[in-house]
């Protein structure tokens, strides 16, 4: 009598592995903690967009990537290390990775510290121009893009192959000789895990680099987002922004000090940013969270006019298409409350008249120690708690606590 066969469990797919899938939110819930750059990068500078770039240097929403695309980073940090040791097996070669002087690596700094760059290294005793020392950049791509990089070499030239193959690069590439007074540009391309490779090598262009100088300064100091690079949503490079939402009117900005109306990027110091209402400069930490009297710089509420504003009294007033008008600051909506409220009840008279008025809560800037100056706003309010015998902000110790039991 045969034995009958036990069904087998069945092996899940690759792509509903538990454990997989497990792994892949670790990674993304670990890459999230990571904090924006406080400035704009030299390896970003060549994207199309400006108002992309702005957007980015205001962090105006959160970057956000999925596993897969992370997974991608890893591999180049890898892969870069990976090729560095590699070319240094080849006499001759000299290939520095790090500052000499800070034993970081070597990094380029300009527009008060707003505009930065980080080079993979400097190298010497390529076989091609042993003499002639290089800016080295690794980059790690799939290997349909390494062949399109030998095709454009064989077609173009070498020299002229960087720029036709990926304009970031390229712009990238032009900004590290422009700031090392380098005239020679080394980059070398593989796989993930290093199985293929190939290189390519670019000339200096000072008159190109100025541009892309003029063209980060215009981007760090504009008061206002930049021109998009397309009015249509649908466009393939707005389509996969990591900003579309807030660029055509899907959603308003994150809430910190760089979409505040008050903040704005100094030139003179290393990446200092200053805070009209308070009068002092902002630290970096400061800003991501920013303060309670944070309003918008109006041109980032792009579906609604700006009719009025008072910065003493800290309020800027909005009409809607449908006639409605609004305030975002002291008193009023602040941005918070805009940010996460429904766009068709701004400005509602029925939610106004639900909106009890009240002082604002105040948070004070970074190493203060004085109280914020009563506003004609919060004096008026005083006057109205007074005459209906309900405790005002005065009859309130520092703690919290009431300070007489008559109160």
């Amino acid at each position: 009598m045969g034995l009958s066969a036990k069904p087998m469990a069945t092996i899940p797919s690759f792509s509903s592995d538990p454990t997989l899938n497990a792994v892949d939110r670790a990674i993304v819930e670990r890459e999230s903690r990571g904090l924006a750059r406080p400035y704009l990068g030299a390896s970003s500078i060549g994207r199309p967009c400006s108002r992309e770039l702005w957007y980015q240097f205001r962090w105006v929403a959160p970057v956000l990537f999925d596993a897969i695309t992370h997974k991608r980073f890893e591999d180049g940090h890898r892969d870069e290390d990976l090729m560095a040791s590699r070319l240094r097996t080849v006499p001759g070669v000299e290939l520095w990775t790090l500052d000499g002087r800070t034993g970081q690596q070597i990094g380029i700094m300009d527009h008060g510290g707003h505009f930065r760059g980080h080079l993979d290294g400097i190298i010497r005793g390529i076989l091609q121009a042993p003499k002639t020392p290089h800016v080295w950049e690794h980059k790690c791509t799939n290997e349909k893009k390494q062949a399109n990089l030998d095709k454009l070499k064989a077609e173009f030239g070498e020299k002229e192959a960087l720029k036709k193959w990926d304009e970031v690069y390229y712009a990238q590439a032009l900004i590290y000789m422009y700031y090392m007074d380098l005239t020679r540009h080394y980059l070398t391309v593989s796989s993930p895990g290093g199985r293929t490779q190939t290189s390519c090598r670019t000339n200096a262009s000072n008159k190109e680099a100025k541009l892309i100088v003029n063209k980060a300064m215009r981007i760090i100091t504009s008061p206002e987002p930049l021109e998009r690079i397309s009015e249509k949503p649908e466009f393939f490079q707005c389509k996969w922004c990591n900003f579309k939402a807030v660029c055509h009117g899907e959603s308003l900005p994150a809430v910190n000090c760089r979409t505040c109306a008050h903040a704005t990027p100094e030139m003179d110091g290393n990446g200092r940013w200053s805070c009209a209402l308070y009068q002092g400069d902002i630290p970096t930490d400061f800003q991501r969270a920013g303060c309670a009297r944070h309003v918008y710089i109006p041109a980032l509420l792009a579906p609604y006019k700006t009719i009025d504003a008072s910065m003493d009294e800290n309020w800027i007033e909005y009409e809607k298409p449908d006639g409605a008008r609004f305030r975002n600051g002291d008193g009023y909506y602040s941005s918070e409350e805009l940010r996460v409220s429904d766009h068709l009840l701004i400005g509602d008279k029925g939610i106004e008249a639900l909106k009890k008025p009240s002082a604002p809560d105040w948070l004070m800037p970074p190493n203060s120690t004085s109280q914020a100056p009563m506003t004609e706003l919060e004096s008026g309010v005083d006057e109205v708690y007074r005459a209906m015998g309900v405790p005002t902000s005065s009859a309130i110790g520092s703690d919290g606590a009431k300070e007489s039991e008559n109160v």
